[in-house]
């Protein structure tokens, strides 16, 4: 009788740890990423689409992913009447990453405060319409820092989602 009530333990807490381990990561497998244009936030309106410029170079043959270019991201986001711009709204950067086919996007901002420059991102599940994770740097050094900190950026983003040049 004690093995028994032993045994009917065991098996939900082996159910619970197997689900903890097989539950699926984005580096599961091969995945399909987009990186819209971030958000210029106190800051001149370009630097918006250069920060994410330099994020999606950084992350390009990083990984078991692909990064979708962002001239095909418009054109695809333009014959659906989307707009890309001014995705921090989730739902409806959702929609528009089910119809570009990526599995996660990564949305992001370009914050300027007083000289202090702010890059933020995060990792959208596009199935789920959560975040995944959150990342964030900072610069000191001006507009001729963001290079840098766009950098880290990608390197932070590159670590999370496992790939091989993490």
């Amino acid at each position: 009788m004690n093995s028994g009530r032993k045994r009917g333990v065991l098996i939900p807490v082996l159910l619970v740890c197997a689900s903890l381990v097989f539950t699926p990561s984005p580096a599961a497998s091969e995945m399909v990423l987009a990186v819209p244009d971030f958000q210029a936030v106190g800051c001149m309106p370009y630097l918006g689409p250069a920060v994410a410029e330099q994020v999606r170079g950084k992350l390009t043959n990083r990984g078991p992913w692909t990064i979708l270019e962002s001239s095909q991201m418009n054109r695809i986001a333009s014959e659906h009447r989307l707009s890309m711009s001014g995705l921090m709204d989730g739902k409806k950067a959702v929609s528009v990453g089910k119809v570009l086919g990526a599995q996660y996007l990564i949305l992001g901002s370009v914050n300027l405060t007083g000289s202090v420059f702010t890059l933020t991102a995060r990792l959208v599940d596009v199935e789920t319409a959560t975040v995944y994770s959150g990342f964030q740097t900072v610069t000191h050094e001006g507009e001729e820092g963001l290079i840098s900190a766009a950098e880290i950026l990608a390197d932070d983003i590159a670590m999370e989602l496992g790939g091989p040049d993490a």
